[in-house]
């Protein structure tokens, strides 16, 4: 737990200006959609928490954050444990007060891009090893397969190499990107245009 300035003070939400509430309403209601479907590292009200704290700039008590998004303090609570554990906000002190204040981690975008590339990078392999192991089963398969029965595992090979393209040179992109390369868009470009009809 890290001690805060002395001279810092508990902060009353909402804003005294209701157009920057309105502006803190639309980042949370974001965060929380973008965390719940996407990140997969907090859930919705986590998400909401992040933002709120991330735009605050004073840290929130659990009341505060409780009372700025219209849900339980023990459920503001949970989150938060969560958000600690990630490391995604820290608990402050602030002299005179007996409450816990809260207080985000300025990192927090980049941790958010880096896990979210990492997390598709990883899909990309898994999709690629998923799409191997199938063509060598059609591979096997058309071996015994009689010559009536050739078009459809030709067809489905045809799909498999199509997809193939795609997921190669995603890949090869996201390699390049965190190895430092030069990036090469219109590999991607081409794979995808490739599958549209």
């Amino acid at each position: 737990m890290r001690a805060m300035n002395s001279n810092l003070r508990a902060v009353t939400v909402p804003n005294k200006n209701p157009s920057l509430d309105e502006a803190v309403e639309t980042f949370m209601q974001g965060a929380g959609q973008i965390s719940a479907a996407l990140l997969g590292m907090v859930n919705k009200v986590g998400g909401q928490i992040y933002a709120l704290l991330f735009l605050s700039e004073e840290p929130l008590s659990l009341d505060d954050i409780s009372e700025k998004l219209g849900v339980s303090k023990s459920n503001v609570s949970i989150n938060i444990r969560l958000l600690e554990d990630f490391k995604l906000v820290r608990k402050v002190w602030i002299k005179g007060s007996r409450r816990d204040y809260y207080s985000a981690e300025r990192t927090y975008p980049k941790k958010v891009i880096r896990d979210f590339l990492e997390r598709v990078r990883g899909t990309l392999k898994e999709a690629i090893t998923t799409i191997e192991r199938t063509r060598s089963k059609v591979a096997r398969a058309q071996l015994d397969l009689k010559k009536e029965e050739q078009g459809q595992a030709d067809f489905m090979m045809d799909q498999l190499n199509l997809i193939a393209l795609f997921y190669y040179a995603a890949n090869q992109y996201f390699d390049d990107f965190f190895t430092g390369k030069p990036l090469d868009i219109e590999i991607l470009r081409a794979a995808v245009l490739n599958n549209e009809d």
